[in-house]
């Protein structure tokens, strides 16, 4: 079992009784009552907390098996806590209001600690989406901010795979507990978050991800980041609910504009209107992090003329397939292959819907 001192356990158990009941959380934590002493309050005291009768006696019986099985089940299956006042809880969390006493990480905890950028945006996201996401994110990945995501279908998927094929940081925030990690269609993309990012909820490990949570978890992905980019959201989106708990939070809301005849551009150019940071490039995203776009070791005029010519060749919003590459280059296709993966090390161009686009670096 992972190694919990009594007051880490009295933590666990406090968070275990009271995740169902935040009003009753809040009050004890607004009066406080340190965790450790909330065990020895009379059941009136606790009654006034607006705790219900039976969480009144789980709390009088100070039973720690609920906590200790909690514990046990962590080290089987790779999950970690990390304590409110830990080194590696996110320091902006802090400053929310009601921030989660614990988090519970699958992955790397030390990502927790950098500084992170909030990208979300519509199920649905488009490909105009992923152009949008390829054009601002790479810099960024560069530049050492950490992604975070809710790991749904389009945009959060989209910007989660942006980040690991950059070799940049990325956190997943799960709308339930980290045994049921959501949405379970997308199993492929959140076992490489796992493996090379963090995957953190602050709900128990058996909750299980339903609507009502999802509000919950949203203020989690805002309140970790210093920035929350919001590219295609409809007017009635989960990704606005996320942009208003941010403003809550006094962080910055950045957002993409999109074309005005897409029911997907209404809700990031609603954002614009009301005063949002238009996003067009890294750099209008970095600045906000006091950070400047890297340097790009990319020295165009030290490239081959058939890397020149396949540069040209590939447009940043029209994806060229082998085949049109090989026609117009006249080139053997193992030659052209070689050529192009050369250029997609040096960051020129990337692979994208089965063929190459190049990279804007704005």
């Amino acid at each position: 079992m992972a190694d919990f001192n009594e007051e880490q356990l009295k933590r666990i158990s406090f968070h275990l009784l009271t995740f169902k009941n935040p009003r009753a959380r809040q009050h004890v934590l607004r009066n406080h009552v340190k965790i450790e002493d909330f065990f020895l309050l009379e059941p009136r005291q606790l009654q006034v907390s607006g705790l219900f009768p039976e969480e009144i006696k789980a709390v009088r019986e100070r039973n720690w098996s609920e906590a200790e099985r909690e514990a046990g089940r962590l080290d089987e299956n790779g999950i970690r806590i990390v304590f409110r006042g830990d080194q590696d809880y996110p320091p902006l969390l802090d400053e929310i209001y009601d921030p989660p006493d614990l988090i519970y990480v699958r992955g790397d905890p030390s990502l927790l600690r950098r500084e992170k950028l909030a990208v979300v945006g519509s199920r649905r996201g488009s490909a105009y989406g992923q152009s949008a996401l390829n054009r601002v994110l790479p810099d960024c990945c560069r530049a050492g901010l950490v992604i975070v995501s809710g790991m749904a279908f389009g945009i959060d998927s989209m910007a989660h795979r942006l980040a690991l094929r950059e070799n940049g940081g990325t956190i997943g925030v799960n709308a339930g507990g980290l045994l049921h990690l959501n949405p379970p269609g997308n199993s492929a993309l959140l076992r490489r978050i796992v493996e090379r990012g963090a995957i953190i909820s602050e709900f128990p490990l058996d909750v299980t991800p339903r609507p009502f949570l999802f509000p919950v978890r949203n203020r989690i992905i805002s309140g970790i980041s210093r920035a929350v980019l919001v590219v295609e959201a409809a007017m009635r989106s989960g990704s606005l609910i996320t942009a208003r708990l941010a403003l809550d939070q006094d962080r910055d809301v950045l957002a993409v504009p999109g074309n005005i005849d897409s029911s997907l551009s209404q809700g990031t150019n609603f954002l614009l209107q009301q005063g949002a940071k238009l996003v067009t490039a890294a750099a209008d995203i970095l600045e906000e992090f006091g950070l400047a776009a890297p340097a790009h070791e990319r020295a165009t005029a030290d490239l081959g003329p058939k890397e020149k010519k396949i540069l040209d060749l590939c447009g940043e919003n029209e994806v060229k397939d082998i085949d049109f590459l090989v026609e117009k280059l006249d080139l053997s296709t193992a030659e052209a292959i070689s050529l192009l993966m050369g250029l997609v090390l040096k960051n020129l161009i990337i692979e994208d819907a089965g063929g190459y686009r190049r990279i804007h670096h704005g």
